[in-house]
């Protein structure tokens, strides 16, 4: 299989990874405020030192886009997105919904991902052409029409209240999940306990990993707007879904 190599060590990194976030799940964060007001945690800093130290001993030609620290630029060839912690907010409150998120891109595209879940013990798999599985399972997105079904959507309560597309998706007879994580969220499209999941405010690091399980499970991801995501270049937002319902929340989201 290709890239069996990278999901190898894609892999190891996740399982460490994990182990680093239990140890301080209720422990002293040292949690600190960054220039958007986000939180981030000792945790978040250490697992993205680890993920370069490692992937820089394994691959050290490849360049390395982290949400707390980087060690290249955004652009064509081999980058590997991690986000040490998806669901940072989360992970403060002691709610286990954070997530492991670590994909390589190659010339904009994903083509193998990994993410983990260290509270359940899930680790999600995606290679191009490989098919994508849970702790060995394989995935399935589900075939659920869009009436009837779950959404997940942003854990944000000021969006909740002010978007016009949560109104628009209550009408359309469409069941709100909202919590933070949002690759926990994607996740769930993929086993397909969810028909989709949107979010305004997702970035590379956060879907890098999460498109090729998404779309070798057989969902579809784009952007909010319904264009191809591009990771040569820094995105805001994007639809995750089964594919069933995919064109109708776009038009939801853009009506």
């Amino acid at each position: 299989m290709q890239h069996e190599d990278e999901r190898a060590v894609a892999r190891n990194i996740a399982l460490a990874a994990g182990k680093v976030m239990l140890k301080y799940f209720d422990g002293d964060q040292q949690v600190e405020r960054k220039a958007d007001n986000t939180p981030v945690t000792f945790a978040d800093k250490l697992i993205n030192n680890l993920v370069i130290e490692a992937l820089s001993k394994s691959f050290p030609e490849d360049g390395i886009i982290g949400e707390e620290r980087s060690t290249a630029e955004y652009g064509t060839g081999r980058k590997w997105f991690c986000d040490p912690i998806d669901g940072t907010k989360a992970y403060v409150w002691g709610v286990p919904t954070a997530m492991f998120s670590l994909g390589l891109v190659v010339d904009g595209t994903p083509v193998m991902g990994v993410v983990y879940d260290p509270f359940l013990k899930r680790i999600y798999e995606g290679v191009a052409g490989g098919g994508s599985f849970c702790n060995g399972n394989r995935l399935a997105v589900s075939k659920e029409k869009l009436s009837g079904s779950t959404v997940a959507i942003t854990s944000t309560a000021e969006k909740i209240r002010t978007a016009p597309y949560i109104k628009k998706l209550e009408e359309a007879g469409v069941r709100l999940a909202s919590f933070s994580g949002g690759v926990y969220k994607s996740c769930l499209v993929a086993r397909g306990k969810c028909s989709g999941y949107l979010e305004s405010q997702l970035n590379a690091h956060d879907m890098a990993a999460i498109e090729i399980i998404i779309t070798e499970a057989g969902g579809k991801v784009s952007s909010m707007t319904g264009e191809i995501l591009d990771y040569t270049r820094p995105f805001k937002g994007a639809i995750v879904s089964n594919g069933v319902v995919h064109e109708e929340l776009i038009k939801i989201i853009n009506f």
